[in-house]
């Protein structure tokens, strides 16, 4: 069975696919899967059997991933080095801030052009065709995960 995992600050976003959208997989009654840092091992095999027992699968082996990187470049390692075995696709985190940001600068409104977008505590703006990131910044855009998921060319 396939997910879109989200790898967020401090937690994991699970996404099931149904009639084209994304949905969230609310797992032991939590569309959040909190990850403590210093025992993401344990957090994963945790976090693995909770999403078996939800989608009565008899292994864990029946799961796969696609996945959305965080800006922890170290997070991401480390989860991917657990869940190796069960990820379908990778995707980096200034590619799909990017599409994004392609998608709502379209809503001059918004001022994505001048501003930028604020995703996860940072501040994200397009130069030149690459994502730069710096300081939470008032004036840019909030984009939340499941917006990103939603505006997302899976």
């Amino acid at each position: 069975m396939k997910f879109l995992l989200v790898i967020g600050q401090n937690a994991l976003y699970t996404y099931e696919k149904i009639n084209q959208e994304y949905e969230p997989v609310f797992i032991e009654g939590s569309e959040v899967f909190v990850l403590r840092a210093g025992a993401i091992r344990e957090e994963m095999k945790s976090y693995l059997e909770a999403l078996k027992d939800e989608k009565n699968l008899g292994t864990t082996a029946k799961l796969e991933f696609d996945v959305l990187e965080s800006a922890d470049d170290s997070r991401n390692l480390a989860l991917q080095s657990v869940l190796e075995e069960h990820i379908d696709r990778t995707y980096p985190l200034d590619a799909a801030l990017q599409t994004v940001m392609k998608k709502l600068v379209r809503d001059k409104e918004l001022r994505i052009d001048k501003y930028g977008i604020n995703y996860e505590g940072c501040s994200y703006k397009m130069d030149r065709d690459r994502v730069v990131r710096d300081a939470f910044d008032l004036l840019a855009y909030t984009v939340h995960i499941r917006d990103v998921v939603g505006l997302m060319n899976w």
